[in-house]
């Protein structure tokens, strides 16, 4: 019987997504980085979309290594390169170099933030085998949480010491974190009457997977929606000034309370559609988003905006919860009752569905 506890571990997962769910404050981050080197928002909005590109470039190819390296040396990795990017960001701030903040703050960070969300939902899940949506979900949900808490203390931060040495703090005091986090990372041991996944032939290869229309329906229907909700999060704030006017407080304000609504649709929107089904939810997504965003075109109102950006970023969480069990309810059983167990980035990035326990140390 392993000697680790469950909800430590739950924490430790925790833990890692809350230090890269910092990523989704980044909108906090134009106004003081903007006046500090004269970029505008669409040089800066870039950088965002750089981290997030790599985010997705190494969850989705770094499954693998990540399998056969273990999570604790991969929670490590992915420590030393999103500090290391978000350093390498301060430097970038000090000498005033947009491609060096570019290769930091959005390429190596954006590594850093692939191995950090695909490592610990993997090995959390394992530990909570009666409740995997309740343990995925709890992780998940901390990827936002981490948004509300950088979002809250990047601007009084910055404001004090700097923009570079914010990066530095900030860098430092997640890659701390983050390694502590790691370390606690580890799979349970198998219990009596445990299944061999690939002996037992219920397996979906990559290959058959890529040759299957209705993977590519799943990705292009998360793809979609993702992209609303990426686009909309990098300018929020700004947006927010500039075209309902509201004050700088407020701004800061209401990214906090973006990353809420973030990681609350994570939590509704999967409990919904265990009620009316995966593809409703999700053409509830897209009838919704389609309907807020022509109300942002149209309102100059500072409530019924937020309002609406706040219902956009809800279902641009909800997908990436309901994603899984949508995976599960395609995928779920195949011959000899045995189930096939898609892992839960199998469409945002990972492994291309490799059993869920095959996420070994």
């Amino acid at each position: 019987m392993s000697s680790k506890n469950k909800w430590l571990m739950a924490l430790a997962g925790m833990t890692l997504q809350l230090s890269i769910g910092s990523i989704y404050a980044y909108s906090v981050w134009v106004k003081p980085i903007g006046l500090l080197n004269g970029w505008d928002a669409h040089q800066l909005k870039f950088a965002f979309s750089l981290a997030i590109c790599f985010l997705g470039l190494t969850a989705a190819f770094m499954g693998k290594f990540v399998h056969k390296v273990g999570p604790k040396k991969a929670g490590i990795i992915g420590a030393c390169f999103f500090g290391l990017g978000l350093c390498g960001a301060g430097v970038a701030n000090a000498v005033g170099s947009l491609p060096l903040f570019y290769l930091s703050y959005g390429v190596i960070s954006g590594i850093g933030l692939g191995f950090g969300y695909i490592t610990p939902v993997s090995v959390v899940v394992q530990w909570f085998p009666d409740k995997p949506g309740f343990a995925s979900g709890l992780v998940i949900m901390s990827f936002a949480a981490g948004s509300i808490l950088a979002s809250q203390i990047i601007s009084p931060i910055s404001a004090s010491i700097g923009v570079p040495a914010t990066f530095y703090t900030l860098g430092a005091t997640y890659f701390l974190l983050m390694v502590v986090a790691s370390l606690y990372l580890a799979v349970p041991e198998a219990p009596s009457g445990y299944v061999d996944y690939h002996a037992g032939g219920a397996h979906v290869s990559a290959a058959d997977l890529l040759k299957d229309v209705r993977f590519y329906g799943l990705w292009l229907m998360l793809f979609l929606n993702t992209t609303c909700g990426i686009a909309l999060i990098a300018v929020a704030a700004p947006m927010a000034r500039d075209v309902v006017h509201i004050t700088e407080v407020a701004s800061i304000v209401f990214v906090g309370i973006i990353g809420l609504f973030n990681g609350l649709g994570r939590l509704i929107w999967s409990s919904v559609s265990d009620k009316i089904g995966r593809w409703s939810t999700f053409m509830c997504f897209y009838i919704i988003g389609t309907l807020c965003f022509l109300l942002l075109t149209q309102t100059t109102n500072a409530f019924i905006f937020q309002a609406a950006v706040c219902v956009i970023i809800s279902c641009y969480g909800g997908a990436f919860a309901t994603i899984p069990a949508f995976i599960k309810d395609i995928y779920g059983s195949e011959k000899n009752g045995i189930g096939t167990r898609i892992c839960t980035h199998c469409l945002v990035g990972g492994c291309l569905c490799r059993p869920l326990d095959d996420h070994a140390e």
